[in-house]
């Protein structure tokens, strides 16, 4: 667990809440890189995950590790570092190795 990196989930999490989107692209950070960037996090790999509306951190993960991209980004070995934030039904793990 990577206190940086979840600092920039948290952040992630309520700008998509307060900017009513749901996408990797930031209306106000850029790619999940572009921000990894601005917040000084540095990298040799790096993935995101996001979602919405699950009511429980149990649902979450179910759903992610039933979606071939989200799975592959938890199991990706390259990825030594996470982040994990939640902000009013928005979900979000970043991920650096």
């Amino acid at each position: 667990m990577d206190g940086n990196l979840s600092n920039m989930a948290l952040v992630k999490a309520q700008d998509m809440y307060n900017n009513h989107y749901f996408d990797h692209n930031s209306p106000t950070y850029g790619s999940p890189f572009d921000m990894m960037r601005q917040f000084g996090i540095v990298y040799n790999a790096a993935g995101e995950n996001i979602a919405m509306g699950q009511t429980s951190p149990q649902q979450v993960m179910n759903d992610w590790m039933n979606s071939e991209g989200h799975r592959a980004n938890i199991l990706n070995r390259s990825f030594t570092k996470i982040g994990i934030a939640y902000f009013n039904g928005e979900w979000v793990q970043e991920f650096t190795g």
